[in-house]
């Protein structure tokens, strides 16, 4: 039969599962035109996708792949010559479909690599990192386009400006990854040079003061006409406040960034009065800051946070007036807040400026008290456009609960017994409601899941996840109520 789909429509449904590598594989093995739109969308990041999926054993024949089309007098020089290990070169030019460039990430895979070939501590570390530059180096001349480039920790085996190719390939690169590394304190001078047309920026600033480095990091960021996204890790740094002084004293950046994350920095007195200068902000995350805080007063824009649609807040204490003063000013743009290993000190009146102000909401997270729990009741009845529901117990940490260490103990939970809240959230969860998790010490009958679910079915509630973490007396029985019911739903899609 003949295939009627060009090749431009082919490659827009494939790049709708640039996420799902396991269904653009099977594509791959469709037919030869399908072959050819998906290969090239399945190739633009292979050593992330090795990570994502946990499966290290696929760098083998990733980089046995890769190395087959560099030059044989190069695998000579490297001592990686032999037809077993490499292979002949493949149908597809494999390389100029890479995208994106991660240092750390090639540098392990080719470690990986070189422990699997010839065995582990069998192959000289210092012989690692040439092979790691060449492979940059043939990705920087070789690929039509990068894209995505990481170069944090990158400093510690080379300096990727320093490779062929780089001043070309790099000027089109859209998002940067990149630390304050001492070893090439040139680095961002080099990247203000050609990169100019970025939409994301993340800035790991690790080390004390340096006023080179700095001052180059202000002027990268000031030539940054379409800047949208940045995130600033402050780590240990001394310089932090230079940087967001900059950042708040750009009015290209004023107009271009629609998303800011800070972690772990501390900011001066007027930290609030400079954030409301971002007008078009869209996403703001702190993540362990200090000193956030400003006085509210200063604000006369009527404007500020207008277009504010997610708020996420981990391991910070916010004052109540800046969190109540970004509440209103966002008011129903505001879809997203999520409270982080963060204690509330009054949940009840975070909920009321939710259900004043921003009633909008699709996505809450939480940490609260055990006696904070009934204002879940109230915050179901009033916001009807809630999809994503999580509350956790404040003595639990999420990033521990999210990807629990083999060690990893639970603390203590306080119980609670939930069998008339249970009752009370069926009959009042949003019909736009898909997800629900509970991470608290529950005490809930079988009966109690049984009258919850029921009420579900009664509402016609189409949920796709419903959780219980550290539940007293939550067992299979209780798992397989909810399976059956999660299961009827997606045989009803």
């Amino acid at each position: 039969m003949k295939n009627s789909l060009p090749h431009l429509c082919l490659e827009n449904i494939f790049l709708n599962l640039e996420q799902d590598s396991k269904t653009l594989h099977s594509c791959v093995l469709v037919n030869k035109q399908w072959s050819i739109s998906s290969v090239p969308i399945l190739w633009r990041d292979p050593f992330r996708l090795c990570q994502n999926l946990r499966k290290p054993e696929k760098l083998v024949p990733l980089l046995n792949t890769y190395l087959s089309f560099i030059p044989s007098y190069t695998q000579e020089r490297l001592e990686i010559t032999s037809k077993k290990i490499i292979g002949r070169p493949t149908i597809f030019n494999y390389p100029v479909y890479l995208r994106s460039i991660s240092v750390v990430l090639i540098h392990g895979s080719v470690e990986y690599w070189t422990d699997s070939i010839f065995g582990a501590d069998s192959f000289p570390l210092q012989k690692i990192t040439p092979i790691c530059k060449v492979l940059c180096e043939y990705f920087l001349c070789n690929s039509s386009r990068i894209d995505y480039l990481d170069l944090e920790y990158a400093a510690n085996w080379f300096n990727i400006f320093d490779l062929d190719g780089a001043t070309t390939s790099l000027s089109s690169i859209q998002s940067v990854i990149i630390d304050d590394q001492q070893s090439f304190p040139d680095q961002f001078e080099n990247l203000s040079s050609v990169m100019k047309n970025a939409r994301y920026l993340r800035l790991s600033l690790r080390n004390r003061k340096n006023v080179p480095v700095c001052k180059n990091v202000i002027n990268l960021l000031q030539t940054q006409k379409y800047l949208k996204k940045i995130s600033l890790f402050s780590h240990v740094s001394d310089f932090f406040q230079n940087i967001w002084d900059s950042l708040a004293s750009s009015p290209l950046l004023h107009k271009s960034l629609t998303s800011i994350e800070i972690h772990e920095a501390t900011f001066d007195d007027s930290s609030l009065l400079q954030l409301s200068k971002f007008y078009n902000l869209q996403h703001l995350k702190f993540y362990r800051c200090r000193n956030f805080t400003g006085d509210i007063q200063e604000i006369d824009d009527s404007s500020v946070f207008q277009n504010l649609s997610q708020l996420i807040i981990c391991k910070i204490q916010m004052d109540s007036r800046i969190l109540e003063f970004i509440l209103k000013k966002s008011n129903t743009n505001l879809n997203v807040l999520e409270f982080h290993d963060h204690n509330i000190t009054d949940f009840h009146k975070t909920v009321l400026w939710c259900i004043g102000f921003c009633k909008n909401l699709t996505r809450f997270v939480a940490s609260i008290q055990v006696n904070q729990i009934s204002d879940i009741i109230l915050l179901f009845k009033e916001c009807k456009k809630l999809e994503y529901f999580h509350i956790y117990d404040a003595k639990l940490l999420f990033e521990d609960e999210e990807e629990p260490w083999d060690e990893y103990r639970p603390p203590e939970l306080e119980l609670f017994n939930a069998t008339e809240l249970l009752e009370e959230l069926g009959s009042c969860i949003p019909i736009t409601m898909r997800t629900i998790k509970v991470w608290m010490n529950w005490l809930i009958t079988i009966e109690d899941i049984e009258a919850f679910v029921s009420k579900c079915v009664n509402f016609n509630l189409n949920m796709k996840v419903i959780e219980f973490r550290h539940c007293k007396g939550f067992g299979n029985a209780h798992k397989e109520v909810i399976k059956n019911y999660l299961l009827n739903n997606k045989s009803l899609m």
